[in-house]
Order: structure tokens, then C-alpha cells, then sequence
């Protein structure tokens, strides 16, 4: 391959790793006006976030494989024109009911984008050029989320909630026939083996991993805390403090810078310190920033400061842990690493959704379920984490 074409490949791969981050976080800013719009409860519009990270998560187990069996890029191209489908049917929806069908095959297309994205760089790449390339592929999901909610709230405050629905298929339209026009097949020996045989092959021997579910579960509460916040924060700034939807994007920032210097830290100390010690210091800054978070709201200083300086340092927490996290998961079995992938990203997009669904759905009039529950997952992620690793090292 030409160094143009490779060019022209690393920006694909960009694009399509930030299409389903981007529309996830672009539309946070619009849940108080979207409920506004269709008078549903709490818990039906907190729907329209949840669901779509369970579709994600879903579809994190198949599209791997079904790239794996019939090649990268018709399974990309079916991912995304699903994608732009959903979006088209987000633009559109008469009702809450119909909104949240749209968002679903949103999120089972976006994760086409992600898994087979990854899978391309394993094809083209040895194994160091292959980490580099992901680790830019991985900064460019960070930056996605921090400009997201700014775009998003803008649109809110100017267009109305639909308009972030309008952007996105713009957006996805022309990745997708950017795609089909460019994109080769890298896939050169699609498997024959059996698509259920291939899904499930490997996935019970991590599940009864001790070692490896420490890790997906550490990670998977510890993105918790995140999707909290992203699930509570719109209503607790929005509705309840009185901040607009472009103020509340811009606030976002923070956070994700937070992310990306944990992210930095990760990449220049975890060789001298360990996986395990890294991410036992994230957990510490964790379950402290979420208990400051949660004491402020609970005694009353209810501002935009007191809710994004404590999330930013939870967003350093989460840049420290996740990495070493990741990698420690998949490195429990070297010859299962990719069934490994699947299922981790399986295990921590449905606890995401499970934290979001339940924290954005309680609305009590105060900002406090925002502290609360960023609290609860970090204890969660302290715990699943240090209980397991006792066992398995217990002379350590």
C-alpha cells in the first residue's frame, strides 16, 4: 500500500472511531429539552442514552466476528449505513418510543466503527506500529467526547434538540461515502469456522478468571463514574442550577482535559510502576474526587465549579486506571486477546448503561444523585478490584 493510501486509510480509521463517541456525548446537552419536547418521565428519556450503550455493547460481540468471517469492509459499510439509519429516524421520531428505536440502531452500527476500526489496524500493522496507530485512534476518542457537548449544546440553544440529529447525519453520510469509495479490504483470510462456534469460543474461560474480571470490572465501574455524570449532569446544571446547554458543553472540556493528563501520566509511569499500582492510585483519586463531589452537593454549594472541579480530577482517575486496565485484561490470556476485547468492552458498556439508565432517572429536584452515584461506582470499582486481587496474590 502506497504512503497515500495509507494516508488516506489513518483517515478513515479517524473518523470512524469518533463517529460513536461523538453522537453519544453530542446529544447529552439535549435531554432536558428532548423530555421538554415529548412530556415523558425521567426514566423514558434517560432511555435514549442507556439503551443505545447496551446496543453498543452488544454489538461490540458481533461485528468483530462477523468481520473476522466476511471481511472488514462490507461489515463497515453495513455498521455505518445502519448508523446513518438510526440518525435519519432520530431526525424524524413522532414520539419518545420511536427516538429511542433510532438511538438503538445508532449504537449497535456505531459499534461496528470501533471494533472493526481496531481490527483494521491489526491487519496493516506489526505489533509496534500497530500500538502506536491505536494510541492515536484511542487520543482521537478522547478529543470526540471533549468537543461533542460544546457542538451539541450549541446546536440545543440555536437549532433545537433535532438539530444534533441533523448534524450527525451529515456528518455520517459523508464519512460513509468517503468509506465506500476508499476504503480497501484488509481482511485477507476470512475465517471458516462456525459464526457461533468463533462468538462464544474462549468467552467462559475468561468469565471464570478471577484475575481477568478484576480488571473488566474495576474498569467497567470505574467508566461508571463517568456515565453518571453524563447522565445526571445535564439535569443537575440544565434543569436545576439554570445553566444553558453551551455553558454546560463548555464545562465538559474540563473533564476530558482531566482524562487526557491521567492518559499521559499512564503512558509515562506504568512501565516504572506497574499495571496494578497505576491503577491502584486512580482508584484512590477516584473515591476521593467523587467524595468531595458528593459532600459539596449534599452541604448545598450547588455551581458549576463545584461539580466539574472534582469530575475533572475523576477524569484524571479514570485516564490513570483504564488504560492499565485494558491492558491488563487482555493480557491474561495472550492467545485469547481479541476474545478478550469483545468481552471487556461487552462487561463495561452494560454496567455504563445500567449506572446511566438508573442515575439519570431520578430527579428529586436537587443536583445530589450526581454525587451520589459517581461515589458509588467508584467504591464499586475500589472493591471489585482490591477483593479479587487479594485472592489471587495473597502473599503479596
Amino acid at each position: 500500500m502506497s504512503e497515500p493510501q495509507h494516508k488516506i486509510l489513518k483517515a478513515i480509521l479517524a473518523l470512524t472511531i469518533a463517529l460513536s463517541s461523538f453522537a453519544i456525548q453530542v446529544f447529552l446537552p439535549a435531554l432536558p429539552a428532548v423530555q421538554k419536547h415529548f412530556g415523558g418521565s425521567a426514566s423514558d428519556v434517560q432511555l435514549t442514552v442507556s439503551l443505545p450503550l447496551l446496543a453498543l455493547a452488544i454489538g461490540t460481540l458481533f461485528w468483530g466476528v462477523l468481520s473476522d468471517r466476511f471481511g472488514r469492509r462490507p461489515m463497515m459499510l453495513t455498521g455505518m449505513l445502519m448508523f446513518f439509519c438510526g440518525n435519519l429516524a432520530c431526525i424524524f421520531a413522532p414520539t419518545i418510543e420511536m427516538l429511542i428505536a433510532g438511538r438503538l440502531f445508532q449504537g449497535f452500527g456505531g459499534a461496528a466503527c470501533v471494533v472493526i476500526s481496531r481490527a483494521i489496524v491489526g491487519d496493516l500493522y506489526g505489533r509496534e506500529k500497530a500500538a502506536a496507530a491505536l494510541a492515536s485512534l484511542i487520543a482521537i476518542m478522547a478529543i470526540a467526547p471533549m468537543i461533542a457537548p460544546m457542538v451539541g449544546g450549541f446546536l440545543v440553544d440555536t437549532i433545537g434538540w433535532r438539530g444534533n440529529f441533523i448534524f450527525i447525519s451529515v456528518f455520517v453520510g459523508g464519512v460513509l461515502v468517503f468509506t465506500a469509495a476508499r476504503l480497501p479490504e484488509t481482511n485477507k483470510s476470512p475465517i471458516a469456522m462456525s459464526f457461533f462456534t468463533s462468538l462464544f469460543s474462549g468467552y467462559h474461560l475468561l468469565a471464570r478468571s478471577p484475575e481477568f474480571m478484576a480488571y473488566a470490572l474495576q474498569s467497567a465501574f470505574m467508566i461508571g463514574t463517568f456515565y453518571v455524570f453524563l447522565s445526571a449532569a445535564p439535569y443537575a446544571l440544565i434543569t436545576v442550577m439554570g445553566y444553558s446547554a453551551t455553558q454546560y458543553g463548555l464545562g465538559f472540556i474540563l473533564s476530558t482535559v482531566g482524562y487526557l493528563g491521567g492518559n499521559i501520566a499512564a503512558n509515562r509511569l506504568s512501565e516504572r510502576l506497574g499495571i496494578d499500582r497505576m491503577i491502584g492510585i486512580g482508584l484512590v483519586l477516584a473515591v476521593s474526587s467523587t467524595f468531595v463531589l458528593l459532600v459539596m452537593l449534599e452541604a448545598g454549594y450547588w455551581n458549576i465549579w463545584t461539580v466539574f472541579i472534582p469530575v475533572t480530577f475523576m477524569g484524571v482517575a479514570n485516564g490513570m486506571s483504564l488504560p492499565n486496565a485494558n491492558a491488563g485484561a487482555v493480557s491474561v490470556r495472550p492467545e485469547l486477546a481479541g476474545t478478550a476485547s469483545g468481552l471487556l468492552s461487552f462487561i463495561q458498556l452494560s454496567i455504563a448503561a445500567v449506572f446511566a439508565q438508573v442515575a439519570g432517572s431520578i430527579q428529586d429536584g436537587t443536583p445530589n444523585t450526581l454525587g451520589i452515584f459517581t461515589f458509588v461506582a467508584s467504591i464499586c470499582s475500589f472493591v471489585s478490584f482490591v477483593i479479587p486481587r487479594r485472592m489471587i496474590r495473597p502473599a503479596v
